[in-house]
């Protein structure tokens, strides 16, 4: 499966993984189609949609935690503070707990499904994502009648952050899914 991305890059379904850096990224990195910024007491997230694909962060004065879903070549991501990467086969969890610092749990999914599974949930997904948090269409990469898109819930709490983000991608009948949570240790 191949989308390509509007500055020219190539976006495989077959090379995306999840990556965990312990080290801000610069946001020239990335094709950003849409951004929240949240700001708490106590932390400040970002969340950028980029394309079939997202960038969350998490800041708490000098400590940042950083979840990039991407293709594994489709950007050019620094080594240094590498701490994750996961490829998108399965279902797989993560957690990473530090005392006094930024407490990380993380699950991920892709599931592909039969077209009218599919249908039905990238319709239920897409009303959903109209109505609340980020959406963001690409109908430019359109297979068939079915748009692949970006979807990401926030629910943003004084001392964590819940982000739950849906990308469809119709020609594989697959619905990559990930859910984060980034709390204060």
């Amino acid at each position: 499966m191949i989308y390509r991305m509007s500055i020219g890059q190539i976006q495989r379904l077959e090379s995306l993984r999840l990556f965990l850096f312990d080290r801000p990224l610069h946001p020239e990195l990335f094709d950003i189609h849409e951004d929240l910024h949240v700001r708490k007491s106590g932390y400040e997230a970002q969340v950028w949609i980029t394309g079939c694909a997202h960038v969350i962060g998490f800041y708490r004065g000098g400590e940042t935690l950083v979840e990039v879903v991407a293709g594994e070549h489709d950007i050019p991501l620094p080594a240094r503070g590498q701490m994750l990467c996961l490829p998108f086969h399965g279902e797989k969890a993560h957690e990473r707990k530090q005392i006094d610092g930024i407490n990380y749990m993380m699950n991920l999914q892709a599931e592909t499904m039969s077209s009218a599974v599919y249908r039905n949930t990238h319709h239920d997904l897409a009303r959903r994502g109209a109505r609340r948090g980020l959406f963001v269409p690409f109908p430019q990469w359109m297979y068939r009648d079915l748009t692949p898109f970006s979807y990401i819930s926030c629910d943003a709490k004084p001392n964590e952050i819940h982000v739950l983000a849906f990308h469809a991608f119709p020609e594989a009948m697959t619905i990559v899914k990930t859910q984060s949570i980034f709390e204060l240790g």
